[in-house]
Order: structure tokens, then C-alpha cells, then sequence
């Protein structure tokens, strides 16, 4: 595994101090006229020389991601699973009233501050509705702008996952705003919620609702630790956490086994999908 850092300053103030210190490190970087992009692992040896030369310009540094190799997301027995394919939104999405239509919110906290805003209790009642169907490509899944804990599939992976004797999921209609449902496209509805067990260790940064007290984790890059009791007596091949992350999100991570993870691959679907290795402790 390796950690990679991706860096991001604007092109129209003329960093050309930057520029000239990513050449001389031979570190490639993709230019525009508004931004200029580059990445860096943490184990370069400029690494730190690096993000200690670009303080003084105000450069963003995005959350570190970990690359994993193809040995360790083999020998892992649980992985993460996410479309990093975000696309169209919920309807209706003005003041993302999705959230009452498409769920029962009579218990959801409203709670936020500037670090959290808060989902909690947010029931799924109705199939989702989509202003359209997906454009796929040789994409077969996607997640929803505002929605990071469900997986939407087409037709060729719905027959994939319905014939290859997973369990865990049923499949849910999508519907257009007229209520008829899509043709292209599935939700993958997660039936079962592991018990709360996130690992103290794996945890970069935690929110706390002002309203409902309910806590949210940023986790460590390549740091997915839980511990091996919650998945005592599972028998199904994809759940959802009860614990939940990000700030702004209120999200579950959705956990695979690797039968899961073998037939989405060795389809040739996973186009799009990041997955990470759970570590069980």
C-alpha cells in the first residue's frame, strides 16, 4: 500500500516558483488555464521537501488516498466498495426534498454546524427518481450526487449479481418523475447493517452533531480497521456499516466479501469502483 497526496493550485496566479521546483523534481503535473494539478506518494523521497516548499502559496491539499496492491485486496476477506462515477440527482432535488419523498424522515436529525450535516434517521421508503436514465458507457456502476452509501447498476451487472448466488441485496426499480420505472438502471438495495464496530485507530477526525450528539468518522488513508465481532454470524456477502462517516454525509461504507468482489471483477465491471481492504482486529 502507498499513500498518494493530490495537489491543486490556481494557474492564474503565476506560480511559476512551483512550476520550477515540480521540474527540477521531476514530478508531472497537469496544467489548465485555472488550475494546475499534481500528485505525490508519501513515500518519495521529495515528499516532504515538497509540501514544505508549497506553505507559502496557499496550495489545497485533497484527503490522502490509498493505493493498495492486487496481493492485498486478493487476500482480503471484507473491502470497501464505492462508484467514484457520481452522477445525476435524486428528485426532487430542490432543497434536496428527496429526502422526504424518497425516505421517511420522521425521525431524522437536522442537526449541522459548519463541520457536520446531519442524515441521521433517514429511512429509504420509495425507489429513487431520476430526472433521466444514465449514460453508461462501459460503465455499469454509479452513485448519486448527495447520496455516497448506494450503488446503482445497469442492466448487464443487475444480471451479473442476481445469477452469480450473492446474497444480502434485492433490486430495487428506479423511477422517473412520471413513476414509471427506468430501464437502464437498478438500485442495489443492502439489506443487512453490521453492529457498530469501527476501530478507534482508523479514525483521522470525528463530527459531532450539535443536535443528536451522533458522531461521524473521517478515517486514516488505508486505515479501514474493524473489529472481527461484528462479522460474527454474517452470512451475507454485502452490508452496510451503522457506524458513519464523512462530515457533510451522514454515509455508511458498504462492505463486500471477496465472493462479492471476484464476481463483479472477473465480469469485467468494476470500471469506476474503488475498493479497499477491511482489516479485521
Amino acid at each position: 500500500m502507498r499513500i498518494k497526496h493530490r495537489f491543486v493550485f490556481d494557474s492564474r496566479n503565476n506560480n511559476f516558483d512551483i512550476v520550477a521546483l515540480l521540474t527540477q523534481k521531476n514530478i508531472a503535473y497537469d496544467y489548465s488555464e485555472e488550475s494546475t494539478i499534481f500528485e505525490v506518494f508519501e513515500d518519495d523521497k521529495n515528499f516532504e521537501t515538497i509540501v514544505k516548499s508549497l506553505e507559502p502559496y496557499g496550495v489545497f491539499r485533497n484527503s490522502p488516498e490509498a493505493i493498495y496492491t492486487k496481493a492485498e485486496i486478493k487476500d482480503a476477506q471484507w473491502l470497501t466498495v464505492r462508484s467514484n462515477w457520481h452522477n445525476l440527482y435524486p428528485q426532487p432535488e430542490d432543497d434536496m426534498r428527496y429526502r422526504f419523498t424518497t425516505y421517511d424522515a420522521t425521525d431524522t436529525c437536522a442537526g449541522r454546524n459548519s463541520k457536520c450535516f446531519c442524515r441521521n434517521g433517514l429511512t429509504q421508503k420509495e425507489s429513487f427518481v431520476l430526472k433521466k436514465e444514465p449514460r453508461w458507457g462501459s460503465r455499469n456502476f454509479m452513485m448519486l450526487n448527495w447520496v455516497f452509501d448506494e450503488l446503482f447498476v445497469s442492466k448487464k451487472a443487475e444480471e451479473v449479481l442476481t445469477t452469480s448466488g450473492l446474497a444480502g441485496f434485492e433490486i430495487y426499480d428506479v423511477l422517473s418523475k412520471s413513476k414509471r420505472p427506468l430501464k437502464e438502471v437498478k438500485q442495489v438495495f443492502v439489506k443487512t447493517y453490521l453492529p457498530q464496530g469501527f476501530s478507534v485507530d482508523s479514525i483521522e477526525e470525528t463530527y459531532i452533531c450539535p443536535t443528536c450528539k451522533l458522531e461521524t468518522y473521517w478515517p486514516k488513508a488505508g486505515s479501514i480497521h474493524f473489529h472481527k465481532e461484528i462479522f460474527k454470524d454474517i452470512v451475507v456477502d454485502i452490508a452496510k456499516t451503522s457506524d458513519k462517516f464523512w462530515a457533510t454525509n451522514c454515509a455508511s461504507l458498504i462492505l463486500i466479501t471477496h465472493k462479492f468482489y471476484k464476481a463483479i471483477t472477473e465480469a469485467k465491471l468494476d470500471r469506476g469502483l474503488v475498493f479497499e481492504p477491511v482489516k479485521l482486529v
